[in-house]
């Protein structure tokens, strides 16, 4: 079996504010990070979109182990059962006994999604009426900010499949492990469905804070998604985005030598694109053909579903 399912995408808000940091007085402020121009652009933390994911295969029927963490009565130290066999979250990515004598390191890694353009300042603003409670009109009421933007943001995802369903002794018994104690693995059957299962995750994203008035879709508009021999995020990078006439544009030139980079170890690689996102989508379907097959999103993470089940060989680790 490979040893690293490589994921890169574009998703598109248009108008939210997914990961929001500190608030300053009555505005509630958007993540963002600074450029070396100056300029600023927003990003949501790969904590939250961990976040999200987890709550999507919660929807899609896998048990959490935050169900059975024991949480001490100060709210400051959270123990997780440790059972990464039952738990689909434990094993994808991983826990920390407070203990210090458990821990697994996250097998799905996450980048947090960068915004390709600058942030402009866009503020929502939001009342609360205090007759609303039952108070006469004369109490007034208050009034809030959000930091909002419409962007389209680069995000990143490295799984290493040679770890998805297999734990050392050290990662389920910690300092009481014996020496040369065997630890544990499913079946293979079990790891693809576990893989699969991430995937239809990624595939119906969102979440995030204040959805309740600013939802926003945060599933992939454009995929790539790379089954290595090496563990490498070989798209993080590679997807640079500009406007042409008010439509993104992804330059292809960027991702084709990533390709051509990596492809001593790359074994199949498959591109999903939504019609209608991208201005040069027809230049983006032609420079990328040779590499790999290319269809929508949907198609793309069902083509790789069906490239991870082909190449697991249910006799390997």
């Amino acid at each position: 079996m490979s040893r690293a399912l490589v994921i890169g995408y574009l998703t598109q808000v248009s108008a939210a504010n997914v990961n929001a940091s500190h608030t300053e007085g009555n505005v509630v402020v958007t993540k963002k990070l600074t450029l070396p121009d100056g300029s600023t652009r927003p990003y949501v933390s790969g904590q939250a979109i961990r976040r999200m994911l987890r709550d999507r295969l919660a929807d899609l029927g896998w048990a959490l182990s935050e169900s059975e963490a024991q949480v001490k009565p100060n709210g400051q130290e959270v123990t997780p059962p440790v059972r990464p066999q039952a738990f689909v979250d434990e094993d994808l990515f991983g826990y920390l006994d407070p203990s210090g004598s458990r821990r697994r390191t996250s097998p799905v890694r996450v980048s947090a999604a960068v915004g390709m353009f600058a942030f402009a300042g866009d503020r929502d603003l939001g009342t609360r009426s205090f007759e609303r409670f039952g108070a006469a009109m004369a109490e007034g009421g208050n009034m809030f900010e959000t930091e909002l933007y419409a962007n389209l943001f680069r995000g990143g995802m490295l799984v290493e499949l040679d770890r998805v369903g297999t734990f050392s002794a050290l990662e389920l018994h910690g300092d009481k492990a014996k020496k040369g104690q065997p630890g544990d693995q499913l079946p293979a059957d079990e790891r693809k469905r576990r893989v699969h299962a991430l995937l239809d995750a990624l595939l119906l994203l969102w979440g995030g804070g204040r959805s309740a008035r600013l939802l926003a879709d945060f599933s992939p508009r454009f995929i790539a998604l790379a089954r290595m021999e090496a563990k490498h995020p070989v798209f993080l990078e590679a997807l640079a985005v500009r406007q042409e006439d008010g439509q993104p544009v992804l330059d292809p030139a960027p991702l084709v030598e990533a390709l051509r980079r990596f492809d001593p170890w790359r074994r199949t690689t498959i591109f999903g694109i939504e019609p209608g996102f991208l201005a040069n989508e027809g230049e983006l379907r032609e420079a990328l053909s040779p590499f790999g097959r290319v269809g929508t999103v949907h198609e793309a993470i069902a083509a790789a579903k069906k490239d991870l089940d082909e190449a697991w060989n249910p006799s390997s680790p």
